[in-house]
């Protein structure tokens, strides 16, 4: 399903080149769960930023379901390492916004949007701002809004971080 050919990164600041990925090649079958587990700095939030089309990668190419990707794909969801809620729109609104990026009409957003934060257990803060709520539960946004497009592949970086180990 995807496919992960000799990607390197390099990023380039006025004083220096950073290697942030070399050479990094891997297949993930569909159904299949991967994390990536190294130090912090070791390349983690580029990989993930790449297969998402975020970032560009330096050399080799990801292939997913048999097309190279270039840029976005609508069939990818990425949960952020920083949880970057708008506060001015509520919870559901954040949810919302992948889909509305998609064309998605009101109706629809707001069910899917309510939808998916019962499965994340905050359909009782859905009209509420982001800045109300807990990082636990900001985090637990993040991961809605990822989820309402309806991925076929979720790329998730450090999505638990605000988490308590209960939840």
């Amino acid at each position: 399903m995807l496919e992960i050919e000799h990607v390197s990164h390099v990023y380039t600041t006025k004083d220096r080149e950073v290697q942030a990925l070399k050479d990094v090649s891997l297949s993930i079958t569909d159904g299949e769960f991967i994390s990536f587990v190294g130090p912090s700095g070791c390349g983690k939030t580029t990989l993930l930023r790449i297969l998402d089309g975020l970032t560009e990668q330096t050399e080799g190419r990801v292939v997913f379901d048999g097309v190279e990707l270039r840029g976005v794909s609508p069939e990818m969801g990425y949960v952020f390492q920083d949880i970057n809620l708008l506060p001015w729109r509520s919870v559901r609104e954040n949810v919302e916004i992948g889909l509305e990026a998609r064309g998605v009409p009101a109706a629809e957003r707001r069910r899917r949007a309510l939808e998916v934060l019962a499965m994340v257990g905050l359909q009782d803060v859905a009209e509420q701002p982001p800045y109300t709520l807990s990082g636990g539960m900001q985090q637990r946004v993040g991961v809605a809004r990822a989820l309402a497009i309806g991925p076929k592949v979720l790329l998730m970086d450090e999505p638990f971080g605000h988490l308590d180990n209960f939840t």
